[in-house]
């Protein structure tokens, strides 16, 4: 049959769970930078040079929030699409198993 998909579900699992783990490693280091900046925003660094840059610096932040949020969408969005393929998966067998063996067409 053409155009068939065959699907592993754990992998979907795998990745999904991958992807998570990369988005928190993205949070945690963009923690870890804001954490800095703030450190020595006023106390070490001060002016306008340091405002400008920490004014920068929240935007990028921003930026950076919206794709740890893309990638948990795409985290939900893998998790799901192996649910649903599990549960297209159970329900097929489940009908297969109904089916009476013992008829000769």
């Amino acid at each position: 049959m053409t155009g068939t998909i065959k699907v592993d579900t754990s992998k979907l699992t795998t990745t999904a769970n991958a992807l998570n783990s990369t988005g928190n490693q993205i949070k945690s280091i963009t923690n870890q930078m804001t954490s800095m900046i703030n450190s020595v925003s006023g106390s070490v660094w001060s002016g306008d040079a340091a405002n400008a840059y920490k004014k920068k610096f929240g935007e990028l932040q921003d930026d950076i929030n919206k794709i740890i949020k893309m990638i948990n969408e795409h985290v939900t969005d893998l998790n799901e699409m192996a649910r649903e393929y599990e549960r297209a998966e159970t329900a097929n067998i489940n009908a297969a198993n109904a089916l009476s063996g013992d008829v000769i067409i």
